[in-house]
């Protein structure tokens, strides 16, 4: 049955302004009130309205773009995720469209009407939490979407990625082995990643009743960690290790931990989460767990691809990551 979306005069009347401030809202212009803007916004979401270009390619299908949306592009594990997803993409004759969310569901949200509105025929989202609002949206116009850097197989939509909780408790057993029994754990906002929340969880499950875990949330970047440790460092002088559930973190660990005269590993022990590429270069190198992100990419890509030319379904993958052994650690036994 043929769906009937709304128009933008639609939109005019329903809000009462003229079909140029509806276009000015939908381009992302700036000479837009902020009451306007969510007017608008709202009377596109009752009418299910999106620019007739998208809608054409949406119905053609021809448009070959992809749209992908990240938290953020500050970390190079993301960096090398979207080039893998951007190489098999190109290599088959599709275009990648990107968006930045900042971790936002609203600025997600906005993101992804614009992706639509450029013709995007299927989305990657990051993680396995969003809100319904968006989730509706892709159901109603019929767009594939696939949740990534996540693997639960019980979700009710494909997750290709790795199991945080299980890495983090992996994390943890691998530095009680080592003999450390009161460890740090810094990790981001857990209001912002449902696999920070995971990672969390995970790391509880594995503590047993001699192994003592301290959680500090910080922002996700070098002066947050910085700024954890410090606090750290003061509130538990004995803990002998700091788990760090980003390697972003990891860095801030090292400077806190040399401001505070704290030589790594030989009165701290320090691991971190991702194997950036700089993880190798800093001293002493840094212990960490590999993250599949160009694997990831790769099989995304090829995936959604799959599914437009040849109607294959998406279905879930775990894609293994192991720990890396550096100069980070020291064992206490």
């Amino acid at each position: 049955m043929e769906k009937n979306f709304g128009s933008i005069r639609d939109v005019a009347r329903e809000t009462g302004l003229s079909t140029a401030t509806i276009s000015r809202v939908m381009n992302g212009s700036e000479n837009v009130s902020p009451s306007t803007r969510q007017k608008v916004l709202e009377a596109c979401e009752k009418l299910d309205y999106l620019p007739n270009p998208a809608a054409r390619a949406l119905s053609t299908k021809q448009s070959r773009t992809i749209a992908a949306i990240i938290p953020t592009i500050e970390h190079s594990v993301f960096a090398k995720y979207i080039a893998a997803i951007e190489k098999s993409l190109d290599a088959r004759g599709y275009s990648l469209v990107l968006a930045i969310s900042n971790n936002k569901p609203d600025e997600e949200l906005i993101s992804a009407r614009k992706l639509l509105g450029m013709g995007a025929q299927a989305f990657v989202l990051t993680g396995a939490k969003h809100t319904s609002t968006l989730l509706d949206l892709l159901v109603r116009r019929d767009v594939p979407h696939i949740f990534t850097s996540v693997w639960n197989p019980g979700n009710i939509k494909p997750t290709i990625g790795y199991d945080n909780s299980g890495l983090a408790g992996k994390a943890v057993e691998y530095l009680a082995s080592k003999g450390h029994r009161n460890i740090t754990v810094l990790h981001g906002k857990t209001v912002e990643s449902d696999r920070t929340v995971a990672r969390v969880e995970g790391a509880k499950a594995a503590a047993s009743d001699d192994i003592s875990l301290h959680f500090y949330e910080t922002d996700l970047h070098v002066a947050g960690g910085k700024a954890a440790t410090k606090i750290a460092l003061r509130e538990h002088p004995e803990n002998t290790a700091m788990l760090c559930f980003s390697d972003v973190l990891a860095l801030g660990a090292y400077f806190g931990l040399s401001e505070a005269g704290k030589d790594v590993p030989k009165n701290v022990s320090v691991m971190g989460f991702d194997n950036l590429d700089w993880s190798t270069e800093i001293v002493p190198p840094l212990t960490t767990i590999d993250l599949p992100a160009s694997e990831m990419g790769a099989e995304v890509a090829t995936q959604i691809m799959d599914l437009l030319e040849k109607k294959r379904e998406l279905y879930s993958v775990e894609l293994s990551s192991d720990i890396i052994e550096r100069g980070s650690v020291q064992d206490l036994n």
